[in-house]
């Protein structure tokens, strides 16, 4: 039986690759004279001879003294106890946390690939929602955590929650209220949370024999107060209007409530009102605003812990971590609730 060399010969790579023996050489040394378009290649060409490149190449040697955290939109409060989390960790091993405002996709993925060979940070947290093609490069070139937002298929380790549960005890906390007509706002699909999320609602209805009603059901392009405020209000003043929201971010309740008092609507007497993320917003709200509670500051935390590991060691085999949620249970979901204690 063959069994294949754990690495190519440098002439195997350099005809797949069409990069010279001698530039090979070069970067299996580690050797800063060469171009990160020659090193992608490389990678490339490993990949289709059937190596795993992380084996075969030497890191690339960063030797940066930061983290760079990279978030798709830094106006999103979400993501303020994550990186206090994420910051305090770093700070704690030596390194300063870098904040990275950026999408990385087919457009902007050489540009950012650019920036990090000028960076040279020593290592990436990503809350992005990245194609696995692009992960795979950037896991490549130097450690990456994926935090919140990750792809499950891929050997790159992640810290999330269970969204699809949490959404689905949301809604049925709705359920045990009387709500039947219960409306959906949600943030872009192109985001695994959200795509989450919407199976929990989903799943909460389908289990309790209540149709889901599409119409009901928003996608909205970003966090976006104005959006969501106008999405709410148009379906407030719908024929059949909803008896309930559930909301996948404390901005978009937020947005909710407002919309029921312009409509002449009271929450919670006329309206139920669940959001998402338990950011500050939804504890000085009036009314506050029931929520599912993520961790963030521990998922921050936590994932720079395990760059720390992964840059110590790229080898050593780090477990994915699920966070635990927890439905608080606040003014805007109050009605018949204390009565049913």
């Amino acid at each position: 039986m063959h069994l294949q060399r754990t690495k190519p010969t440098y002439s195997e790579i350099s005809q797949a690759s069409g990069i010279s023996v001698a530039t090979i050489s070069r970067i299996m040394n580690s050797s800063k004279r060469v171009s990160e378009k020659a090193r992608l290649k490389i990678i490339q060409a490993l990949t289709s001879l059937g190596y795993d490149a992380n084996t075969v190449l030497p890191r690339l040697s960063m030797g940066g003294d930061f983290i760079l955290f990279n978030i798709p939109n830094i106006a999103n409060p979400f993501y303020s106890l994550i990186i206090q989390g994420a910051r305090d960790a770093a700070k704690r091993n030596g390194y300063t946390l870098l904040i990275n405002e950026d999408e990385i996709n087919e457009k902007t993925i050489e540009n950012f690939l650019d920036m990090i060979q000028k960076r040279k940070p020593a290592g990436i947290i990503t809350t992005n929602s990245i194609s696995p093609v692009i992960l795979k490069r950037l896991n490549a070139l130097l450690p990456v955590i994926q935090c919140s937002e990750y792809n499950e298929n891929l050997d790159i380790p992640f810290i999330t929650i269970d969204n699809t549960s949490a959404a689905k005890n949301a809604v049925e906390h709705l359920l045990l209220l009387g709500c039947k007509r219960i409306a959906f706002l949600n943030g872009p699909l192109v985001y695994k949370y959200a795509r989450n999320r919407l199976a929990g609602y989903n799943k909460a209805l389908e289990t309790a024999g209540i149709p889901i009603i599409p119409e009901l059901i928003i996608q909205l392009g970003d966090i976006n107060y104005d959006m969501a405020l106008s999405a709410a209000y148009q379906l407030l003043n719908s024929e059949k209007r909803p008896d309930a929201f559930f909301s996948s971010s404390d901005v978009y309740a937020a947005a909710v409530i407002k919309a029921a008092k312009k409509v002449g609507l009271s929450v919670p007497d006329d309206l139920a009102v669940v959001g998402f993320d338990n950011i500050e917003i939804s504890s000085i709200c009036t009314p506050s605003i029931t929520t599912v509670s993520q961790p963030r500051y521990q998922m921050g935390l936590l994932s720079c812990d395990m760059l720390m590991e992964r840059i110590s060691d790229r080898s050593i085999s780090i477990k994915n971590i699920y966070l635990d949620t927890e439905l608080i249970v606040r003014e805007s979901s109050s009605r018949y609730y204390k009565s049913r204690m």
